[in-house]
């Protein structure tokens, strides 16, 4: 029994070098070392339980494998994730550069638009700089002289004209420059006491509002409307360019502003909005009314009216309103006794439509050598026209200037003549002499 139990310690021994050296070894070879020792013990009890205990064993060897195996596998998940970490690390490294090309891509794209909403920002900065301008330079033309008709000049107020010397009825002798189309001097008796193509029919411009205005205050004297009339401005009047105040269709407007505009600034807007009202939403009915005055004062012959402003033909597609100095004369002896239109036409400056429109005298003579009134007028077609009313020594005289180069030549006449009337006439009994 001791041999046997010796024997089969032996085996154990054996068995367990085997698994100590080897732990992945077949089973196979388990099992040939069983066979091997029971021919050595040579019993099948003892062979039983042998077998028993040596197939507990390769059980606990096959365990111990599995774990050894899971070990393995973790071992090597472990070093798979590794590895794919350090791969992701290599890409990430690889994609970091890409990546920040792409950043500075973007960057370097939404830079315009920021530059466009910083450009957006400081825009509204200019429009409120502009708008300050505009409020400065609106107060800039208060000061300035906001009646001048036409860019200045300068090469034909400069120019040196022709000086011819005329003589009057009464001997006295008139050298003027050779730089207008005609000219006429005379009291309000009739009295013409100097004139030049007196009786020759030019374009009248703007002289042509001196009847306007004169039917208007017939109308305003016989009760028919008021100077306080409200007048609604309708799309016809914004038909019309040249001279103008600021109107917008659906405006009101107080009649005796209208007036201002048309009898101070020569609005030509002014005017036709008036001659709508007046002539109850017609124009032709207004026109109709000035040539009927006309012939009430027998200047049918004189003057010939077509419109109420004296635009030209390319801005009316009308004929053009004409007349004669004498016509223009006579005219502006019966509109002297218009006082309220005579006051209004002598204002140099004043605001009308609640202070928001100012305007200036085009009569840049208003004040001037006893000067009051009365209109100007200017397009291509007439040059420059004027009719002056002037206080002498105590009357009126009135001096008609047509065709003059430019305002300030034109003006500059009119200077001219009253300073010969002053070195060659005085009054005597209401009445204008030779000294």
């Amino acid at each position: 029994m001791f041999k046997r139990f010796k024997n089969l310690f032996l085996v154990m021994a054996i068995l367990g070098l085997i698994f100590s050296t080897s732990y992945s070894g077949p089973v196979k070879e388990i099992q040939s070392i069983e066979e091997y020792s029971a021919q050595v013990l040579g019993d099948e009890e003892e062979d039983a339980e042998d077998t028993s205990q040596t197939i507990v064993m390769p059980k606990v060897k096959k365990v111990e494998k599995k774990e050894e195996i899971k070990k393995e596998t973790e071992v090597k998940k472990e070093e798979i994730k590794e590895e794919v970490k350090k791969e992701t690390k290599k890409e990430a490294v690889k994609e970091e550069p890409k990546k920040k090309e792409e950043v500075k891509k973007e960057e370097i794209k939404k830079e315009p638009e920021v530059k466009v909403v910083k450009e957006e920002v400081k825009k509204p900065e200019k429009i409120e700089t502009k708008e300050v301008k505009k409020v400065e330079e609106e107060k800039k033309t208060e000061t300035k002289n906001l009646a001048l008709e036409e860019p200045e000049n300068p090469e034909k107020d400069k120019q040196k004209y022709e000086m011819i010397t005329y003589y009057s009825k009464d001997g006295v002798e008139w050298v003027l420059p050779d730089n207008f189309r005609a000219v006429l001097v005379g009291d309000l008796n009739g009295n013409v006491i100097f004139s030049k193509n007196a009786d020759k029919i030019y374009p009248l411009a703007s002289v042509t509002k001196v009847m306007s205005l004169l039917v208007t205050f017939d109308e305003i004297n016989a009760g028919n409307i008021s100077l306080n009339d409200s007048v609604r401005i309708s799309k016809t009047p914004l038909k019309y360019g040249g001279s103008g105040i600021a109107l917008k269709e659906g405006q009101i407007f107080v009649l005796e502003d209208l007036i201002k505009a048309s009898a101070v600034y020569s609005a030509n807007n002014a005017t036709y909005a008036i001659a709508e009202y007046v002539g109850e939403g017609s124009i032709f009915n207004f026109v109709a009314k000035m040539n009927k005055k006309l012939k009430q004062l027998g200047l049918q012959n004189d003057i010939k009216y077509h419109t109420p402003a004296g635009l030209p033909t390319r801005n009316t597609k009308m004929p053009m309103d004409e007349g004669t100095p004498r016509g223009i004369y006579k005219l502006s002896i019966e509109a002297l006794k218009y006082h309220k239109y005579i006051e209004i036409a002598g204002i140099k400056n004043t605001k009308i439509h609640n202070g928001k429109i100012s305007i200036r005298n085009r009569n840049h003579l208003i004040g001037e050598d006893g000067v009051y009134g009365i209109k100007t007028g200017f397009h291509k077609e007439a040059k420059y026209n004027i009719t002056v009313a002037v206080k002498f020594e105590g009357i009126d005289l009135i001096i008609v200037v047509m065709g003059g180069e430019t305002y300030k030549t034109r003006d500059d006449l009119v200077r001219t003549i009253i300073a010969n009337l002053k070195e060659n006439y005085t009054v005597r009994n209401g009445q204008l002499i030779r000294k």
